[in-house]
């Protein structure tokens, strides 16, 4: 007979659950371990994407600022129609909403403020900046002829070639200043034919009107005469300009759907930034007495009863103007797309920055 060898027998009952307690222990960590590493990823991926969206958008609000008022004639202001019974002049904005310039100016300004015109997001008010700056790419152009209703530009600048090598052909929805001496006209171009861009009544920011009182192109005509030149040249100054706006928008959702939005123009919004959900701006400007910092341009400031009113209590003796503005402080706060997984709450952060406007730094205060 063989005796049993004990080598040969099984785990006991105490080992088999010894060793799954051991490897329920170990295996807790590794859970752990990864669900935090996990966590921890999401968190990173969120409050990283959160800021490139600021970075994204700040850095091309800041380069549009830049180039506020360059190309403008003199005190930085373009003409357009006005006086009694004129249209009143629209901003590029939504879709819809209808915003339009002060109809009493007879001027733009460099800088358009637009203090609460945004929509409002969690409950606070947002606002809308619309600036002009001169197109470098269509910058002087020499023309062979000028009227009321259209201009045709010398064959030295192609405007109608493809593909459009040097940036310069003018489209449908392009803004164009005439300038000569303190005289200037702003247009909408509605048609395009060959070397010749039209001016049509009616255009969607009611800038080719023919009848309003002050600031037509009739009116822009006998001021400053197309009179030509030896060469064919007329001496009107010919600039292709853009008007940019940047405002909020929540076209669905109005908790998740926020978006920064760039128009150029009457040209269809492009989205900058998603989940922005404030955007404020505010103003350093220069009036020879106080050079008020962070106005926000409301109407207490622009009829003088605000910070532009150099002694409270009395009758307003100086009034806020957009002319002098000299400095834009921009704050941009956006938010995460996703909530934290424990906290069900949003990542958040700010952006400030302070835009000196070179073009403008030069301007007569007075003017």
């Amino acid at each position: 007979m063989q005796a049993h060898r004990n080598d040969r027998l099984g785990f006991s009952l105490v080992e088999l659950l010894v060793s799954m307690a051991v490897s329920s222990v170990v295996m807790t960590g590794v859970v752990s371990v990864m669900a935090t590493a996990s966590r921890a990823n999401n968190t990173v991926k969120q409050v990283t994407g959160m800021n490139n969206n600021l970075r994204v958008a700040m850095d091309l609000i800041v380069r549009d600022l830049t180039q506020a008022g360059q190309g403008l004639p003199a005190g930085m202001v373009v003409t357009v129609p006005s006086g009694a019974g004129a249209l009143p002049i629209v901003r590029p904005g939504p879709i819809g909403s209808a915003l339009i310039f002060d109809p009493a100016l007879p001027t733009l300004s460099a800088v358009s403020v637009g203090p609460g015109l945004g929509p409002p997001v969690n409950g606070q008010p947002t606002d809308i900046i619309t600036i002009l700056a001169a197109d470098n790419a269509f910058d002087e152009i020499t023309l062979t002829a000028l009227d009321d209703v259209s201009m045709t530009v010398s064959a030295s600048s192609d405007i109608d070639d493809a593909p459009d090598v040097d940036g310069d052909n003018l489209r449908v929805g392009d803004l164009i200043l005439f300038e000569k001496g303190s005289v200037s006209s702003l247009r909408f171009i509605t048609r395009v034919a060959g070397q010749t861009a039209e001016f049509d009544e009616g255009d969607p920011l009611n800038l080719n009107q023919a009848s309003a009182p002050d600031g037509t192109m009739t009116g822009y005509l006998a001021q400053a005469p197309a009179e030509v030149l030896s060469g064919g040249v007329l001496p009107s100054r010919v600039t292709r300009v853009r008007m940019i706006s940047y405002y909020l928008e929540t076209p669905g959702d109005p908790v998740r759907d926020l978006r920064l939005i760039r128009r150029i123009n009457n040209n269809p919004p492009t989205t900058v930034a998603f989940f922005i959900e404030a955007f404020t701006i505010t103003y350093d400007l220069i009036d020879g007495v106080t050079n008020p910092a962070g106005v926000q341009m409301d109407a207490a400031d622009l009829d003088g009863t605000g910070a532009c009113d150099p002694a409270p209590g009395t009758p307003p003796v100086l009034q806020c103007s957009p002319n002098q503005i000299r400095k834009v402080n921009v704050q941009l706060t956006a938010r995460s797309a996703e909530p934290n997984h424990e906290s069900r709450l949003f990542y958040r952060n700010t952006l400030v920055t302070q835009v000196s406007l070179r073009s403008l730094a030069l301007v007569n205060r007075y003017m």
